[in-house]
């Protein structure tokens, strides 16, 4: 059961928290309950944390073969030639 709390915290400690959470994309509510459980001894299932794509999922799409036609192929080699050897 979820109850609320109250607390007096510093306003710029507020502020960086609600950035730094934001940006990792999990509330500070469940930043807050992870840490009180973690100091408390409890365990909380890091369900409100979303799995990050690994870095090698991240490569993947960034390395994805571009599809290029026959004809913009021949242009580029032609430009590459040209600008490699001065001629055509």
């Amino acid at each position: 059961m979820k109850v609320k709390l109250t607390l007096n915290i510093n306003e710029r400690i507020i502020k960086k928290a609600k950035q730094v959470s934001a940006r990792k994309k999990v509330s500070l509510s469940a930043v807050v309950e992870e840490y009180l459980a973690y100091f408390s001894g409890e365990s909380v299932p890091q369900k409100s944390v979303p799995k990050k794509n690994s870095i090698t999922q991240r490569i993947r799409k960034l390395t994805r073969p571009v599809a290029v036609s026959d004809s913009e192929l021949k242009e580029m080699r032609a430009k590459h030639l040209q600008s490699k050897y001065g001629k055509e």
